[in-house]
């Protein structure tokens, strides 16, 4: 933790000097009730990576059955060389014990994971182009991770790049990957899919893909891809440019037949907000799978309701942001939280707001809102991160952001920080928009 210290000494007089107009935006025309708001608290965490969080389709949080919260973390080089990608403990949400860092990560590695007991799968994607899958195990005695194993991911050619993984196991035990492949030989960029029979240690190629382009700059921050399991098959959600898909199939059949035709979820605002065409889902107790994103500076819900397995209408939850237009929502996440129980959350100006349901979102209520009075440093479209199933106790939220405005041309990183609070799952209205 040593050379986080200095590397936060290093920074502090800069931060110093930061213009608290700069980001005052909870300030801005944004009133909410007292009793809805939650001043964050600033965490140990830093960074010198964008990064630090990652995507919204990808889980980078999780709760182990002792009631601690991990996090898979980005920190860049400010952990040293041995990697960037490392993995995180905490009982407070604000001081995080570094555990093991995952091998071959940079700064420009994300990750993906799924906690079945206290063992923990994950994808990410690596310095060399090559994905890899890690299996993590984790003792309640003694409240410490091991790195139980590491394989290669496949790709079809070595001039390939897998960037953004993402992964699923269905309910015959087959595990299905999905990566943007970016071939630097051709320019050809897709998002590709492969999937492991259950009990095997071989991958096989899909016969599908999707997003498909070449000769253009490959754009991976626009594309991405998440494989939802289902009651009898798989689905994908996936974004290009500024729209966003869903295609299922069922599992019968050959596991690398092709799938149904794609369903236009979004048709986007094409606008250079890299957050914008990506989108968060969870899959709740009865199966219904919710979908949330931002478009033009709104948020937008959608669910597939299990029985019918049809999806719902572009529901808009942020209804105020005309009234209130520095709302700008930017980034969203969303978390089972047991029963019927779902919850949302998503940035509003330069806070964080929390919007629950009681009943599988057939109405949902604003009860928090994080805010960071009296905080120096920068946090436009700072990222979220949230587990996806916490279960019913209180609900780890962290936000990322930077020391100050980065130039556009991107030609300078500011140093990356991250504050904390907790939520309760409830569906009282805290009155915050």
């Amino acid at each position: 933790m040593q050379g986080q210290v200095n590397f936060a000494e290093a920074v502090m007089s800069s931060l110093e000097r930061i213009a608290i107009g700069v980001v005052a935006l909870a300030a801005l025309c944004l009133p909410w009730k007292a009793q809805a708001a939650v001043q964050v608290a600033q965490t140990d965490i830093v960074s010198t990576a964008t990064r630090l969080v990652s995507y919204r389709h990808q889980r980078h949080m999780f709760v182990t059955s002792d009631g601690r919260t991990h996090a898979l973390m980005n920190l860049g080089t400010a952990a040293g060389t041995d990697g960037s990608l490392y993995l995180h403990s905490t009982d407070d949400g604000v001081q995080w014990a570094r555990q093991l860092v995952l091998p071959n990560t940079d700064e420009n590695s994300v990750s993906d994971g799924m906690l079945t007991g206290d063992s923990l799968t994950v994808v990410y994607q690596c310095s060399d182009g090559i994905a890899r899958m890690s299996t993590l195990n984790y003792s309640s005695a003694t409240r410490t991770w091991s790195l139980a194993s590491t394989s290669k991911l496949p790709r079809a050619s070595t001039s390939i790049a897998a960037v953004n993984p993402s992964f699923a196991v269905d309910e015959n035990g087959n595990t299905w990957l999905a990566y943007v492949q970016e071939d630097s030989s051709t320019g050809y960029v897709m998002i590709a899919l492969y999937v492991k029979a259950a009990g095997s240690s071989t991958w096989s190629r899909s016969s599908q893909s999707y997003g498909y382009s070449n000769g253009l700059t490959f754009g991976s921050d626009k594309r991405s891809a998440r494989l939802v399991g289902l009651p009898g098959g798989i689905g994908l959600m996936y974004s290009v440019g500024p729209n966003i898909y869903w295609a299922e199939r069922p599992l019968t059949g050959t596991l690398t037949s092709t799938w149904n035709s794609s369903v236009l979820m979004l048709s986007g605002t094409a606008d250079n907000d890299p957050m914008s065409s990506h989108f968060s889902t969870v899959v709740d107790g009865q199966n219904n799978v919710y979908a949330a994103y931002t478009d033009a500076g709104v948020l937008y819900l959608r669910i597939r309701n299990a029985a019918t397995r049809q999806w719902t209408a572009q529901t808009r939850i942020t209804g105020n942001s005309t009234s209130y237009p520095s709302a700008n929502p930017t980034y969203a996440q969303l978390a089972w939280l047991g029963g019927t129980k779902v919850a949302l959350v998503s940035n509003f100006g330069s806070g964080i707001n929390v919007y629950q349901s009681a009943n599988s979102g057939s109405t949902w209520a604003c009860t928090t809102r994080g805010v960071h009075t009296g905080m120096s440093g920068y946090f436009n479209d700072a990222r979220l991160e949230i587990p996806a199933f916490p279960g019913a106790t209180a609900v780890q939220v962290l936000q990322q952001y930077q020391a100050f405005q980065p130039p556009a041309d991107g030609s300078v990183v500011p140093p990356q920080y991250a504050v904390s609070f907790q939520f309760t799952p409830s569906t009282t209205s805290g009155g915050c928009q």
